[in-house]
């Protein structure tokens, strides 16, 4: 009888220590995923502060391109009204005369030189 309490005593002491190396083993492998996961976690947090970066490189350029693009519309607006000042200056006997064999209106040739 003392040989089946030894036994179960030797059973429970191996079961106690299956069961500690198994916690172990498990406490290990959740220690390298969590260290994984913050290698991970910092490399992605780089990722971002690089994005921001850029993405406030393309702000500042889009803003830049807009004013650009507003210059750009009233040098046009401004070279269209100088054009159509001239056309309009131009008197209507110089429209209606034969503009193979006449000179140019004065007017158009001073326009053309300004560009």
């Amino acid at each position: 009888m003392l040989n089946i309490f030894t036994r179960f005593e030797s059973a429970i002491k191996l079961t106690a220590l299956f069961l500690i190396l198994g916690l172990c083993f498990w406490l290990w492998v959740q220690h390298n995923t969590i260290s994984d996961l913050r290698a991970e976690n910092q490399s992605q947090a780089q990722t971002i502060t690089k994005q921001s970066a850029v993405i406030s490189q393309l702000k500042s350029a889009e803003e830049e391109n807009q004013r650009l693009t507003l210059e750009l519309s009233k040098q046009e607006s401004e070279s269209r009204n100088k054009a159509n000042e001239v056309i309009k200056s131009i008197s209507a006997q110089e429209k209606s005369s034969d503009a193979y064999n006449s000179n140019a209106p004065r007017s158009v040739i001073d326009f053309l030189r300004q560009e």
